[in-house]
């Protein structure tokens, strides 16, 4: 993660708003989980039913995490100084934590269809404890403010919103039996949630965050490696060629350049 000069962070901030710019600090991490082959395989539709039921189950665990990790924000809002922004801050919050508990609702109708287990046998990847352990270190610390965890937590939102948004543009066959989950997370209200995030990281570090930086870089580093996680054939690079010949195609040439840049 590069550490600005006071100066240049004010000055980056200013013109684009915090969230934005350490997405595009972000960006070539953001790449790596565009093309993990575990990404690439709900494109294709051509991921293990197994490993998409191990998926689920490891997701519901992480939001479970997440929708705590926001409510633990939500009692830091008290520390800002303006009442306007203590008021925002508690109600973007509740509205995001409102629409993380939607989600977990779905990963239950998703357990139920693909025999995800998510009762007492369940077993947490390491990548699931290590993302989950960085959250509830984050939003427990006394000396974190709720722009530090929102920042934490940020990533998150952008990364599936994207994500969604590039596999639905590449073109998701009809008889994806992954194109539900495709959906939700390029569905124009997931692309609104995401922007609710920014902006209330936004609003909260009119004056930049020293912190921030580095929380956002741990957290989009851990979704990356939640993805890389889960199981795959090994022959996953024939199985998703036709569906990764599609996304190059969607792209431009920019956004292929390793260490480019992925704009949202």
């Amino acid at each position: 993660m590069h550490h600005w000069s006071s100066l240049a962070l004010l000055a980056r901030v200013a013109a684009a708003g915090l969230a934005s710019e350490l997405w595009r600090e972000n960006s070539a991490t953001a790449q790596q989980s565009l093309w993990d082959p575990f990404v690439l395989g709900l494109g294709a539709g051509t991921l293990k039913r197994e490993t998409f039921a191990t998926y689920v189950a490891q997701d519901a665990a992480f939001l479970k995490s997440f929708a705590d990790a926001y409510k633990r924000a939500e009692r830091k809002c008290g520390d800002e100084e303006a009442p306007p922004l203590q008021a925002r801050c508690r109600g973007d919050l509740k509205e995001l934590r409102a629409a993380v508990e939607g989600e977990l609702k779905l990963h239950s109708g998703y357990a139920e269809k693909w025999g995800a287990d998510l009762g007492r046998d369940f077993k947490p990847l390491k990548a699931t404890i290590d993302y989950t352990s960085f959250l509830e270190k984050v939003s427990r610390d006394p000396t974190a403010s709720a722009a530090e965890v929102v920042a934490a937590m940020v990533p998150c939102m952008t990364l599936y919103a994207v994500l969604g948004k590039r596999l639905e543009k590449a073109g998701i066959e009809e008889d994806n039996p992954y194109r539900e989950w495709v959906e939700t997370y390029a569905s124009d209200e997931f692309w609104e949630a995401k922007e609710q995030a920014e902006g209330l990281l936004d609003v909260l570090t009119p004056h930049g965050c020293d912190r921030c930086g580095d929380l956002y870089a741990e957290a989009m580093r851990l979704e990356h490696a939640f993805f890389a996680a889960q199981d795959v054939a090994s022959d996953w690079i024939r199985l998703t060629s036709s569906f990764r010949a599609r996304l190059e195609a969607s792209l431009s040439g920019a956004s292929l350049r390793a260490g480019a840049e992925m704009e949202l």
